[in-house]
């Protein structure tokens, strides 16, 4: 299975609490990594564009949690 799948489904499986969490730690994670990219310190760019998809995934899985309830 490839790493998008599984994070996919990772993802998929989160509780609201836990989703709240990964989104808090995501966005500290992209915030360190402009911090990181101003210094020149940043080898793969790439690393930002997967951080933003990943915290799009976890955004979205909040809003079907809180129709849910």
């Amino acid at each position: 299975m490839s790493k998008l799948k599984e994070r996919r489904k990772e993802v998929a499986e989160l509780s609201l609490v836990d989703a709240q969490k990964q989104v808090q730690e995501l966005r500290l994670k992209l915030f360190n990594l402009r911090l990181q990219q101003q210094r020149g310190e940043v080898k793969d760019n790439r690393v930002f564009a997967q951080t933003r998809k990943d915290i799009a995934r976890l955004l979205h899985r909040l809003t079907v949690l809180e129709n849910e309830q």
